[in-house]
């Protein structure tokens, strides 16, 4: 079977629906099951995914990993990209038939001829040609000011509402005296701030591509009324000002503003000549007995030519981009975050037998031969995840650091690389710790029974400007050393706290783990 790596939109809001599920069974201790679970579909879907390199697999094994989930619940419910399918698709049809109504409507509105004053060519031009291509300035203006920037790569617009929003959230939440619901809305904050650094340009695009059918629509509209009431009734169109502007400028404007099709259609078939300029021209007190009726109908092939050439072709050109830039960004999204790369640890992280885990103890090195912990009957091979380790000074002495390692190596899948001893509440932190260049991942070692405090907050945060936005940082959770067991596993309801105040802060790299029930 054919490897299935390829995103829709649908796809990705099935596969954070999954992921959201799996949070719930996270916090309630459950991980074991979920390791169960995605190990077996990972022993079902790994060959279908052993091509390219390593990004590419893991979109592979997440889109097959995806199938296999909807599976399990086919028949059962609803899943949010079918449902989000449905809308796209019916807002695509409705605001594409409201904005045709609303351009006929206008268009016949404006074009009622009484016949004594000809229809206004400017007027015209103006309404329904100068304002979209206002309108499309400050979109493109809009669009490069928010690419423009690099904190963070959004659209300005959608940036702005998302400040005022996040702001909104955390104001509410301060205001709350109910402890529970106060931090569910820090949570719904967090979930905010993490979703748009992930799919912010992703989930923009849909907006767009609705914004560029309803003003497709608007045009096709403004043609339709145009060409009706010019084949069923006696139009007459000329052109008037109070500047002292002659013919000839008008004709020289009305070249320039022709050139995209003057080439094919030219002066007299395109767009009015010199003469019909003249024979079109409105004075007040003459009236229109002098003007010319050649003159006075020469002006409509003209309005439809721009209003097919500055209003319709630039939304269809604006729509095949966005259609493209939807595509790349799809095939060539990063799937990155901490709970894409939990799910992955845990498709091919291989599961300890419990006869033999029983019997590991904290001390006994993992890699050494002859001591490996018994796995999987037939272990799959596995990607190789590796980390840095940073361990505050201050509890450096109470645990044993290289035992602790091989632990988390066990539990984790991840083979610690460097160990490097800081002091997390040092405001002068060292802006050359050897990050990047170590490993995917840095793991920060926590004693689980402490609070979260701002202090740490801001240590997370300078780590994550010395590591890069895109590098993972792991909390990882430990509970209070006992003289036999130097090395057990926090508290079940410290695990949840420290991860309900970390998915608050809204960074869509940054995980929890624990010792014991990674």
């Amino acid at each position: 079977m054919a490897a299935q790596s390829s995103w829709s939109l649908a796809d990705l809001l099935d596969l954070e629906f999954f992921l959201e599920e799996d949070k719930k069974t996270l916090l309630a201790g459950q991980e074991e099951e979920l390791h169960q679970r995605d190990r077996e579909i990972y022993q079902q879907i790994h060959t279908r995914c052993q091509h390219g390199d390593a990004s590419e697999q893991a979109s592979c094994l997440l889109r097959n990993w995806l199938e296999q989930r909807r599976a399990m619940v086919s028949g059962t419910s609803h899943l949010p990209g079918q449902v989000f399918s449905e809308l796209i698709r019916l807002a695509s049809w409705l605001f594409t038939g409201l904005a045709l109504a609303t351009g006929w409507g206008m268009t016949i509105s404006f074009l009622s001829y009484s016949g004594t004053s000809p229809i206004n060519v400017a007027t015209f031009l103006a309404i329904f040609v100068c304002s979209q291509l206002l309108f499309l300035v400050l979109l493109l203006f809009f669009l490069s000011a928010g690419r423009l920037r690099t904190r963070p790569a959004l659209p300005l617009t959608y940036s702005l509402v998302r400040r005022g929003l996040l702001a909104l959230l955390k104001k509410l939440g301060r205001r709350l005296a109910d402890a529970k619901s106060s931090r569910w809305l820090e949570q719904l904050s967090g979930n905010i701030h993490a979703y748009g650094d992930l799919y912010s340009r992703i989930f923009m695009l849909p907006i767009f591509l609705l914004v560029q059918l309803a003003a497709m629509g608007f045009n096709l509209g403004i043609l339709a009324a145009l060409l009706f009431k010019v084949m069923t009734t006696d139009l007459a169109f000329g052109w008037q000002t109070t500047l002292q502007a002659g013919a000839e400028a008008v004709a020289r404007l009305v070249e320039i503003i022709a050139l995209p099709w003057s080439w094919l259609l030219p002066a007299g078939v395109g767009y009015p000549d010199l003469a019909q300029i003249q024979g079109s021209h409105i004075i007040l007190k003459e009236g229109i007995r002098h003007l010319s009726s050649t003159a006075l109908t020469s002006w409509w092939p003209f309005l439809c030519l721009c209003v097919t050439v500055y209003g319709l072709l630039p939304r269809l050109l604006l729509y095949g981009g966005g259609r493209i830039m939807l595509r790349y960004l799809l095939k060539t999204f990063r799937f990155d975050s901490a709970r894409h790369q939990r799910l992955l640890l845990r498709m091919q992280t291989p599961i300890l037998s419990t006869s033999e885990a029983e019997h590991q103890t904290p001390e006994q090195p993992f890699d050494e031969p002859g001591n490996r912990p018994a796995r999987e009957q037939h272990p799959l091979p596995a990607q190789k995840y590796t980390a840095v380790l940073l361990v505050p000074e201050e509890i450096a002495d109470e645990y044993p650091i290289d035992a602790l390692c091989a632990r988390i190596g066990r539990e984790t899948g991840y083979t610690i690389t460097k160990t490097i001893f800081c002091d997390p509440y040092d405001p002068n932190i060292r802006a050359d710790m050897p990050l990047a260049e170590a490993a995917q991942t840095v793991m920060i070692l926590q004693e689980a029974w402490q609070p979260p405090i701002n202090e740490l907050f801001t240590f997370l945060h300078r780590l994550r400007e010395l590591a890069g936005q895109k590098t993972l940082l792991t909390l990882f959770l430990i509970g209070k050393p006992e003289p036999e067991a130097p090395l057990a596993p926090p508290r079940e309801q410290d695990y949840a706290i420290w991860r309900q105040k970390l998915s608050a802060l809204g960074d869509p790299r940054l995980d929890v783990l624990s010792l014991g029930q990674s």
